[in-house]
């Protein structure tokens, strides 16, 4: 897996999905009260270079908490979540994901759980990683 820069931008973009975006983010509110149920199994797969994951979350999330890296103004709220999603040869998946949480008025890094997170959280916005 390679080495994040610390010039990244998240980008909004006039895309509908993210199905088609090699790099992109997605931002989700968390919605107090608002529970879907869900079933299913988890299933994690692990970066190939832990390290370099953990490195790699280092840097994304300094450049989160920065606000050049955005080229839009949005202010996330306490528990709001924010994913990455890179495209890596080495990841199992071939995407290496990077998760998110705002909390006491910055991001750090969490685990992704994507049955959790579509449980009280609704994705607002989504864009580019430049």
């Amino acid at each position: 897996m390679c080495e994040v820069g610390d010039k990244i931008k998240f980008c909004t973009c006039k895309a509908k999905s993210t199905e088609r975006l090699k790099n992109y983010w997605a931002f989700s509110h968390f919605v107090d009260g608002d529970e879907a149920r869900l079933n299913g199994l988890i299933v994690s797969p692990g970066f190939m270079d832990e390290k370099m994951g953990e490195m790699n979350d280092a840097t994304l999330q300094k450049r989160l908490n920065k606000p050049d890296g955005f080229d839009i103004g949005f202010l996330p709220k306490e528990n709001d979540r924010f994913l990455i999603v890179l495209t890596s040869k080495e990841h199992f998946s071939g995407e290496a994901f990077h998760d998110f949480e705002y909390k006491a008025g910055k991001w750090t890094a969490c685990e992704y759980d994507p049955i959790e997170w579509d449980w009280k959280h609704r994705e607002e916005k989504f864009g580019k990683v430049k």
